[in-house]
């Protein structure tokens, strides 16, 4: 199974460079872990003037999520940069969300690296690292072998995307992320006295690196039922958002928490299956009863068994377990009451993302390798839960354009264009694509439109600038007064 236990300098730079800046933030009632507390001494030590570029990028880059949250963004830069002492962002056609929001943060790492001597730095805090590591062995060796143990899949099982869990020592304590790149699923886990506190979290991603394949193989007869199912549940306004938007995340889920009940069977599973379902995982339930019918059918792997999964959910159990369910229990309620607004909207935006890039970033990959009818499905699916992704009709147009559907491709790239959900860069780059389209069927003046209204886009583009102008010159002259 594709797991990999990793001490990253990238992390650790972008971090160290975080705490110069001012990220102090601790969780209540803990200390700053000595890995922490000597790193940021040993800043103390140097020329602080150096510092004053991060810091008034950390203050100009504040955001409405938590103390807590702060260096998420920051993370998710970290690991897509290439490594010291270059630093370069990843070449890609789009970036996630919450990276757009600090870039321009590398360029500054880069330089404080140098100035930070952070190679030598890394050097004496490696080890830790590695210790670390050396903690969340045999946490991960168990979860990987009781995992495929429960699938009955080989365990040299070869996946086409993998996972990388690495220790943040330099954030706060207990704080873990979770992250998925393209085909790669990272997990960042702050300081702890105990690595065990993690096991949840750390199952769960490993989850998702066995399910997320094969639910995108069978989202198809999985949809056919969304309709039906949904017309089962009458009062949605209790659920996470991301739940009630996303019919394809909300089914992942359920079998991921439904597989880890099973795996860990815990006296309170039946109090736990009641909270999720009143979060929104609707089959969870129905999932946990299917999964004890596999168990006792020994003769297919967890694969197969998935496929005919969904091909006749029983709706009558589901009713019932709307019925059981919808009502939630004092005990329940108590607990969602318990829980923080802050960490409800943490968790909200990481599940959306989660999935929202899982598709993004699995259709740049298909349409890198020239694979046009599986991207096209998957921003297909993308778009049924999003309905006006911009960065999704801008993937679209390029498919369009390579099947040399040029109206389809315009339309794409028009509403693309006109989407508030999508980079600067990539409006810029669809405007100037549609001018192209439309110079080379002879409406030059619509062109000439598109042309100079990339012009009027601020920031880094990605050359459209330049070649917005150089397409504006190449016009005839009737259409360029």
């Amino acid at each position: 199974m594709n797991v990999e236990l990793r001490a990253d300098i990238r992390l650790f730079t972008v971090m160290a460079a975080l705490n110069a800046a001012g990220f102090d933030y601790e969780n209540p009632n803990q200390e700053m872990s000595q890995v922490r507390q000597n790193l940021r001494a040993d800043l103390k030590q140097l020329d602080t003037t150096i510092f004053e570029p991060l810091r008034t990028f950390y203050r100009n880059h504040q955001g409405r999520a938590g103390p807590s949250d702060t260096p998420i963004p920051y993370i998710s830069l970290a690991l897509l940069l290439s490594s010291p002492p270059d630093f370069q962002l990843s070449s890609r056609e789009t970036f996630p969300d919450d990276v757009l929001q600090v870039r321009g943060f590398e360029l500054l790492v880069k330089d404080f690296y140098h100035k930070a001597d952070i190679a030598s730095l890394w050097q004496r805090y490696r080890i830790d690292h590695e210790n670390e590591l050396q903690r969340y062995q045999p946490i991960v060796k168990e979860i990987i072998e009781k995992s495929l143990k429960y699938f009955r899949v080989p365990l040299r099982v070869s996946l086409d995307r993998k996972m990388i869990l690495m220790p943040d020592l330099l954030n706060a304590k207990n704080i873990v992320n979770a992250r998925n790149l393209e085909r790669t699923y990272y997990l960042t886990v702050g300081p702890t006295d105990n690595p065990l506190k993690h096991y949840p979290q750390i199952q769960h991603e490993c989850l998702h690196l066995l399910v997320d394949p094969l639910v995108h193989k069978y989202d198809v007869p999985i949809l056919d039922h969304r309709a039906n199912i949904l017309r089962l549940v009458q009062n949605r306004d209790q659920w996470k958002p991301e739940y009630s938007k996303n019919f394809l995340l909300m089914v992942t889920e359920s079998i991921i928490e439904g597989i880890a009940l099973r795996l860990r069977n815990p006296e309170n599973a039946e109090e736990k299956i009641a909270e999720l379902f009143q979060q929104g995982l609707i089959l969870l339930p129905y999932v946990h009863r299917r999964l004890q019918q596999y168990e006792e059918n020994q003769l297919l792997s967890f694969p197969a068994y998935l496929e005919i999964f969904f091909q006749n959910p029983d709706l009558s159990k589901i009713k019932d377990d709307v019925a059981r369910f919808s009502v939630p229990d004092q005990q329940t309620a108590t607990i969602r009451q318990g829980k923080s607004i802050a960490q409800e909207e943490s968790a909200r935006v990481r599940a959306q993302k989660h999935h929202i890039d899982a598709l993004l970033n699995d259709a740049s990959l298909l349409i890198s390798e020239k694979k046009y009818v599986l991207a096209q499905q998957k921003l297909e699916t993308l778009l049924k839960e999003d309905p006006s992704h911009g960065s999704a009709f801008f993937y679209l147009a390029q498919i369009a354009s390579q099947n040399q559907k040029y109206d389809q491709a315009l339309d794409f790239y028009t509403r693309a264009s006109q989407s508030t959900k999508i980079p600067d860069w990539a409006k810029a780059w669809s405007l100037l694509r549609s001018g192209r389209i439309l110079a080379a069927g002879g409406n030059f003046s619509q062109a000439t439109m598109k042309f100079r209204e990339v012009l009027t886009i601020q920031g880094e583009l990605k050359g459209a600038k330049k070649q917005a102008q150089d397409s504006l010159k190449r016009l005839p002259d009737e259409s360029n007064p």
